[in-house]
């Protein structure tokens, strides 16, 4: 006999991940393959994240400091606010989630964009507020006048993924301040600034700086992407005390491991190292965007780590694509699974990687042209 669940749990969406490369090889039988799938970096961790992790296994059998004080104060110094306004969490992702289990109940409202992070339907669902889900405009960016108009009495908080994943399209601090300007002071917002780091635009950050006089605002980060700590899970969040108590409320205990929390302080001791992995990344970026554009493929111009493109003819299946490209030892996002139907989200890669998915693109689609990378 089944066990008997909430109600709720029908209504949660399930989050689908990409394929992993050991899933494609075999599927396809390949002996290698190219992931351009889950917006991580194409680099390992730095060698000195290494070594702090090699250090740090023997210290395994001992719970981590819960608080991740030594994180916290690191973070609070980079973003010159106390540490009482920093949070962290298991990935930014686990901050967010707490944020709807701290602020939203059942009656209440969330509003956010779609398509977005796939993630943002949960949290209505899990808490049985209804979410409100503004489509975005034209260039692929949020409308923030629509979702400030969305607001209402029974809205308890406001996300804002930028950049906005899927479509890697950006807006600036002016319009974020802006938009906080247009909507009530005691109205959470929550700005998801995964992608901050590729941003190549003198505001770049700026939004931070608004959480320190901004007591509704928080700004959450991740590890994940510039620094390549995917695997360790490891984000943060700069918000007002008032915030990160309430999203210290509810995590667990020892949310954030011993080696995340190790290796993130131990990347933050290496700014130029992570800078110029990042300038690589929006160099290759440039370099991916002019190809598509010289073959004619549909894309929208990002501020991220990826691009969202679609077929470059209007008659073929995105899914086709993604399946065509599959069999080439090349994985791609199939943007159906991101509210996106009828495209593709491919990362930026090295150089080499964004080679093969180049050629491999051309050759799926006809598209005769010669590979070449600066």
């Amino acid at each position: 006999m089944a066990i008997r669940t909430s109600p709720r749990i029908a209504g949660i969406p399930h989050y689908e991940p990409g394929l992993t490369m050991s899933e494609v090889m075999a599927s396809h039988g390949l002996d290698s393959v190219v992931k351009l799938a889950s917006n991580e970096s194409p680099f390992p961790p730095l060698p000195q994240v290494k070594a702090v992790i090699d250090a740090g296994i023997d210290g395994l059998n001992r719970y981590p400091d819960g608080a991740a004080r030594a994180l916290r104060e690191a973070l609070a110094d980079q973003h010159a606010v106390d540490p009482a306004q920093v949070a962290i969490g298991n990935g930014s992702c686990e901050l967010i989630v707490h944020a709807g289990v701290a602020l939203l109940d059942p009656g209440t409202t969330i509003i956010h964009a779609t398509p977005s992070f796939a993630m943002y339907p949960h949290l209505a669902a899990e808490s049985g507020a209804e979410g409100i889900a503004i489509p975005l405009a034209a260039d692929g960016g949020h409308d923030l006048h629509a979702m400030a108009a969305a607001v209402d009495e029974r809205t308890r908080l406001v996300v804002i993924c930028n950049p906005n994943n899927p479509t890697g399209t950006y807006r600036s601090a002016d319009q974020v301040e802006e938009f906080l300007d247009l909507v009530p002071d005691d109205l959470a917002v929550l700005v998801d600034e995964a992608y901050y780091d590729f941003v190549d635009l003198p505001d770049r950050g700026r939004v931070s700086v608004l959480a320190r006089t901004r007591p509704n605002l928080l700004v959450t980060r991740t590890f994940s992407k510039a620094y390549g700590l995917c695997g360790l899970r490891v984000g943060y969040g700069i918000g007002s005390a008032d915030w990160v108590r309430a999203l210290d409320a509810v995590r667990q205990p020892f949310n954030t491991n011993e080696l995340a929390q190790a290796a993130a302080l131990e990347s933050l001791r290496h700014p130029a190292a992570i800078q110029k992995r990042v300038d690589e990344a929006i160099s290759e970026r440039a370099r991916v965007a002019d190809a598509l554009a010289e073959m004619g493929v549909p894309f929208t111009p990002s501020r991220s780590n990826f691009i969202l493109m679609q077929p470059p003819d209007p008659g073929m299946d995105a899914r086709v694509l993604h399946e065509s490209l599959l069999a080439r030892g090349v994985i791609v996002r199939d943007g159906s699974a991101l509210g996106a139907p009828g495209t593709l989200r491919v990362t930026i890669g090295t150089p080499s990687e964004n080679d093969v998915f180049l050629a491999a693109l051309a050759a799926v689609t006809g598209t005769e042209r010669e590979v070449q990378h600066s």
